[in-house]
C-alpha cells in the first residue's frame, strides 16, 4: 500500500471517530514489519505516533488508559492481533483496526472477519480477488463476511454472474449459462481457481446430484425429477430412480419457484424448455399414463402432466353418463398450477362442457315448461347459460386448433362432436319447440309473446324516463348483441368500471333483423310494415329510418338536438374535444355499433361469430369506460336489434327447408323468415302477425333453415327462438357512493378448508375455496397465498389462487395449493407463524390461519 494512500486511510479513519470522548486510537497490526520504516516518513497532521516496544508493554497500557479525551493515537504494533495473552486486549477491543498489508487490504475490501482461516482462503484465490471487478461483487452480494464458506460461495456467485448469494438463485443461473455460450468461460474461470470441485460439492450437498455439474441435460433432469417424484408416489418415477434424489426435494423445489419468477416472471420460459426436454428425454407422458388422476394432480412440475389430465378430463366430458361435477372440480383445481396458462384455452373448453352435459342432466325439466312467459324467463335466468357454455367451448377449440400442444387439439376436436349433438339436437331442439308452440297463438294474433316485454316499448320505457329527469342517456345499439354476449358484458363492466349494471330483456320485433329492430328502438308514434320496391320497407312515424342519418333525423323529432352517430366514426375518427362537441348539449345520444353482425352475416367469416363476440365484449366495456371518463356519462344503456343463432358444424340437409312452403306471393324472405302477401299460407312455417294492413309473416319451425343461393348458414337471425328474439337492455349508471340506489362491491375472499393446526413436514398441501360466486356485488380478485412469520415474510414459496369462479358448486370454487418450507429457513417451535392470503391488486394481507411449525429435520446448512 503506498505511503499516501496509508496517509489518506488513516485520516480519514481518525474523521470519522470523535475523540473528544475517551479519546480516538486506531491498533496499526505490521506482524512482518514491512512498514516500520514508512512509520516515520507519515504526515498525520494532529495524530499522535506511539510504536510498541516489547520491554514497555506496561508502561504503554497505564498511558494508554489514561484520560485520552480529546487525543488521537495511533498505535504501531509489530504484531497480528491476538487478543489471549495480550496485555493490551482491553485497548485493541475499543481501537480501531488498520493494517496495510495486501491481504489485511483485501479483507477490509471485503469487510471479512481478520482470521488466519480467512487470510489462507484468500492467499489461494489471490489472482482473482486481486481483480476489482471480482471485489466489487463480492461487496455487492453480502454486507460483509465471517466465514471462509461465504467467501468461496459469493466468488461462484460472481463467476457465474448472479446477484444473489441464494443457492437456488446461483443454481439457475449456472444452468442457464452452463447450458449456454458462456458455459466453457464459466467452467474454466472456476476450474483455473479451484472452484469447480468446490461448487460440484455444494451442488451434491443441495441437490444429491453426484454427476458431472457441467453436463446441464443430466442436472437440469435431477433437479426437475427430483421436485416431481414426492408428489407423484412411489410407482410413477420408479424406472428412473436412480436420477432424483427425494431427499433434496425442498431445495429443488425451491429453485423450481425462483427459476419460474425469475427475470421478473419470463424465467418460466427457460423452466418450459428445461421441463420439456425432460418429458422427451425418458418419454414421461408415458411414464404417467398408468397414474391415478388424484395422484397427478398434486403435482404441477412438467407440462405433461396437465396435458394427462386435460386428456383424461376430455374424454370425461365426452361421455353422456360422465363425472361432470368431477371435472368442474378438477379443472378449477388445476387453475392454481405453473403451467395453467399454457392450457388455459383447455381448461376452459372442458368446464364449458361438463357445464352443458351437467345442465342436460340437471335442468331439463325446465325446457318443458308451458307458458312463454315462463319459457322466457327460465331462458334469462339460467337456460341462455347453455349458449354461453357453447361459445365458450367453440372460442377455445377455435383457439386450440391454431396449437400443436400434445395432441390435445384433435381430442378436443373429438369430444366436440358430442357437445355439438347435444347443442343443437337436444339443448336448441327441444328449446325451441317448446318456446315457439308455446307462443303460436299470440304470434299469430299479434306478432308477439304476450306478458313479455317488447322491443317496441324501449323508447317509452327506458329512455323516456330518464330524459324527463333532465339526464343525458346514452344508447348504444349493437348489432347482433346476444342476450348471453350482453349478460358476460355487464359482469365485465360490473367489475372492471365504476358503472352499476342492470340486464333486462325484451321481445324483437318480427322479422329478427336490422332494418326492423333499428327502427323499433327509435322513438315513435308509428311502427307499421309495407311492401317496398325492394321488398319489406319498414316505417316510423310514416318514414323509412335506414341509415345513420335518418335514424337521427327521427331521434330529433322526438328530442331535439339528438344525435346519432357510428361508434367506429365516434371513436376511430373523432378526437375527445370533437366527440365533446358533437354531443354538446344532446338528451339523447345514440351510438350504433357493429362488431357481430358484420362478420356472421358474411359466409367468409361466419366461422368467426364467436371471435367477434370477445371483440365486441372488449370494444363495448371500453367504450363504457371511456364515455364515463371523457363524457362524464351517468346512464348508458346496451341494446341491441336482434339477437342470432349460430352452430359451428355444417347443417344437415333435414335442417334446411324451401321457401315453397309459403303458398302465395313472397315479397321478401331471408334464411330465418318470410314476408308475404295477405291471403298466403303455410303448414311449415308459423304464421306471425305483422303491422301491416297487407302482408304477414312466417317463422321456420325450431331452427330451420330457409334454403338460399350461396354460403353462410350457420349464423342467422331473422326468426322467433329465443337466441334471436330475446334482446337484452343492459343498463350501465355511475352511482357515487352513499347515493341512492349504490351497490358497492367487494372482492371474492378466500378460506382454509384443510384442518390444520401444526405443520409437520417441509412439503405440505392444502386445499382453499373462494367463499361466494362472482356476482353483482362480489368481484374477481386474485391472491398471492404463503406461509410466513409475524412480520408476513414468506418461509415457503408463493402459491396463486385466481378467486373469479361464478360457480353455485363450491367445488369448482376449491384449489389445492403445494408449499415447500424454503430450504435455510430456521423455524422455531415456539413462534407463531400463520397462512397468508395477499390480494395482488390492494396488498392487504388476510391471515388464514395461525399455525405452528414442529419439522424434526434441521434446516439445510448453505453456508451463511
Amino acid at each position: 500500500m503506498k505511503r499516501s494512500d496509508i496517509q489518506s486511510e488513516l485520516m480519514r479513519s481518525f474523521g470519522q471517530m470523535d475523540a473528544s470522548q475517551g479519546g480516538a486510537v486506531i491498533v496499526w497490526h505490521d506482524p512482518e514489519g514491512e512498514f516500520e520504516e514508512t512509520l516515520d516518513e507519515l504526515e498525520l497532521p494532529g495524530v499522535e505516533v506511539i510504536r510498541e516496544h516489547e520491554n514497555h508493554v506496561f508502561e504503554l497500557k497505564c498511558a494508554l488508559n489514561d484520560d485520552l479525551a480529546g487525543r488521537a493515537i495511533l498505535l504501531y504494533r509489530k504484531r497480528g492481533r491476538m487478543l489471549d495473552g495480550d496485555w493490551l486486549a482491553d485497548i485493541e477491543m475499543r481501537a480501531e483496526r488498520f493494517s496495510a498489508d495486501y491481504a489485511s487490504v483485501q479483507l477490509r475490501e471485503i469487510n471479512a472477519e481478520d482470521t488466519p482461516e480467512m487470510r489462507a482462503l484468500l492467499a489461494e484465490h489471490k489472482p482473482l480477488l486481486s481483480k476489482k471487478r471480482t471485489v466489487k461483487r463480492l461487496r455487492a452480494l453480502r454486507p460483509s463476511y465471517s466465514d471462509p464458506r461465504q467467501v468461496e460461495i459469493a466468488l461462484i456467485a460472481a463467476i457465474v454472474e448472479t446477484d444473489s448469494l441464494d443457492p437456488a438463485n446461483i443454481l439457475r443461473t449456472w444452468l442457464l449459462g452452463v447450458g449456454g455460450e458462456a458455459c466453457e468461460h464459466m467452467v474454466d474461470v472456476l476450474e483455473k481457481n479451484g472452484l469447480l470441485e468446490t461448487f460440484a460439492t455444494m451442488i451434491h450437498a443441495w441437490t444429491g446430484f453426484d454427476g458431472d455439474i457441467t453436463d446441464e441435460a443430466a442436472l437440469s433432469q435431477h433437479i426437475l425429477l427430483s421436485c416431481a417424484a414426492p408428489h407423484l408416489g412411489d410407482t410413477a418415477l420408479s424406472s428412473l430412480r436412480a436420477r432424483f434424489d427425494v431427499n433434496a426435494a425442498r431445495f429443488c423445489n425451491d429453485l423450481y419457484e425462483t427459476w419460474m419468477r425469475s427475470n421478473n416472471g419470463t424465467g418460466i420460459d427457460t423452466l418450459r424448455e428445461e421441463c420439456l426436454n425432460v418429458e422427451d428425454a425418458y418419454a414421461l407422458p408415458s411414464l404417467l399414463d398408468a397414474t391415478p388422476t388424484d395422484t397427478l394432480l398434486q403435482c404441477d412440475t412438467f407440462p405433461c402432466i396437465d396435458a394427462t389430465i386435460l386428456e383424461r378430463l376430455i374424454a370425461e366430458v365426452a361421455r353422456p353418463d360422465g363425472d361432470y361435477g368431477s371435472v368442474l372440480a378438477q379443472a378449477a383445481e388445476r387453475r392454481s398450477c405453473v403451467w395453467y396458462r399454457d392450457f388455459e384455452v383447455y381448461y376452459r373448453a372442458v368446464t364449458a362442457a361438463a357445464h352443458m352435459q351437467e345442465m342436460h342432466r340437471t335442468c331439463a325439466g325446465l325446457i318443458d315448461a308451458g307458458a312463454p312467459k315462463e319459457i322466457w324467463d327460465a331462458y334469462t335466468t339460467s337456460l341462455c347459460n347453455m349458449d354461453r357454455w357453447y361459445r365458450e367451448f367453440n372460442e377455445s377449440l377455435s383457439t386450440a386448433l391454431k396449437r400443436s400442444c400434445y395432441g390435445l387439439d384433435d381430442a378436443l376436436k373429438s369430444c366436440s362432436s358430442s357437445i355439438e349433438a347435444l347443442y343443437k339436437n337436444w339443448f336448441l331442439r327441444e328449446l325451441s319447440k317448446r318456446w315457439l308452440s308455446a307462443c303460436a297463438d299470440d304470434l299469430a294474433a299479434s306478432g308477439h309473446a304476450n306478458g313479455i316485454p317488447l322491443q317496441l316499448d324501449f323508447d317509452m320505457a327506458e329512455v323516456g324516463p330518464l330524459t324527463r329527469a333532465s339526464k343525458r342517456v346514452w344508447v348504444v345499439v349493437s348489432d347482433a348483441l346476444r342476450y348471453e354476449v350482453a349478460q358476460e358484458l355487464g359482469e365485465l363492466v360490473q367489475h372492471e368500471t365504476r358503472c352499476a349494471c342492470e340486464l333486462g330483456a325484451v321481445q324483437s320485433v318480427f322479422p329478427s333483423v336490422t332494418k326492423c329492430g333499428m327502427a323499433a328502438l327509435l322513438p315513435a308514434g308509428t311502427y307499421r310494415m309495407e311492401e317496398g320496391g325492394d321488398g319489406l320497407d319498414v316505417l316510423v312515424d310514416g318514414s323509412v329510418a335506414s341509415g345513420t342519418a335518418a335514424r337521427g333525423k327521427q331521434l330529433g323529432s322526438h328530442y331535439p338536438g339528438a344525435v346519432a352517430v357510428q361508434y367506429s366514426d365516434f371513436i376511430n375518427q373523432m378526437t375527445s374535444s370533437e366527440r365533446r362537441d358533437l354531443v354538446a348539449d344532446a338528451p339523447v345520444v345514440y351510438i350504433y355499433h357493429n362488431a357481430i353482425d358484420i362478420v356472421g352475416d358474411k359466409p367468409i367469416s361466419e366461422a368467426k361469430t364467436f371471435e367477434a363476440c370477445r371483440d365486441a365484449i372488449l370494444e363495448l366495456k371500453a367504450l363504457v369506460e371511456r364515455l364515463v371518463r371523457e363524457q362524464k356519462a351517468s346512464n348508458i344503456i346496451i341494446t341491441a336489434d336482434h339477437g342470432f343463432l349460430y352452430t359451428a358444424e355444417p347443417l344437415d340437409e333435414h335442417e334446411s327447408t324451401g321457401i315453397s312452403n309459403v303458398e302465395g306471393e313472397v315479397v321478401e324472405y331471408g334464411r330465418r323468415y318470410a314476408i308475404a302477401r295477405r291471403g298466403a299460407s303455410s303448414h311449415a312455417f308459423l304464421e306471425v302477425a305483422l303491422p301491416s294492413d297487407s302482408l304477414a309473416g312466417y317463422c321456420p319451425r325450431e331452427c330451420v333453415r330457409i334454403k338460399m343461393a350461396g354460403g353462410g348458414s350457420n349464423f342467422v337471425h331473422g326468426g322467433f327462438t329465443l337466441q334471436e328474439c330475446c334482446v337484452p337492455v343492459l343498463r350501465c349508471s355511475v352511482k357515487r357512493k352513499g347515493a341512492r340506489g349504490y351497490v358497492e362491491t367487494t372482492p371474492a375472499s378466500i378460506s382454509l378448508i384443510t384442518e390444520l393446526g401444526t405443520i409437520t413436514n417441509g412439503m405440505f398441501s392444502v386445499e382453499v375455496k373462494q367463499d361466494t360466486p362472482i356476482n353483482a356485488t362480489t368481484s374477481p380478485a386474485t391472491y398471492e397465498v404463503f406461509v410466513g412469520d409475524a412480520a408476513h415474510t414468506p418461509i415457503t414459496n408463493i402459491a396463486t389462487v385466481i378467486a373469479d369462479r361464478a360457480d353455485e358448486d363450491a367445488r369448482a370454487r376449491t384449489s389445492r395449493l403445494q408449499f415447500t418450507i424454503k430450504p435455510g429457513v430456521d423455524t422455531d417451535e415456539q413462534a407463531m407463524y400463520a397462512l397468508y392470503a395477499r390480494d395482488v391488486q390492494t396488498k392487504q394481507i388476510q391471515n388464514l390461519r395461525p399455525l405452528k411449525i414442529s419439522i424434526a429435520f434441521a434446516p439445510l446448512d448453505f453456508g451463511f
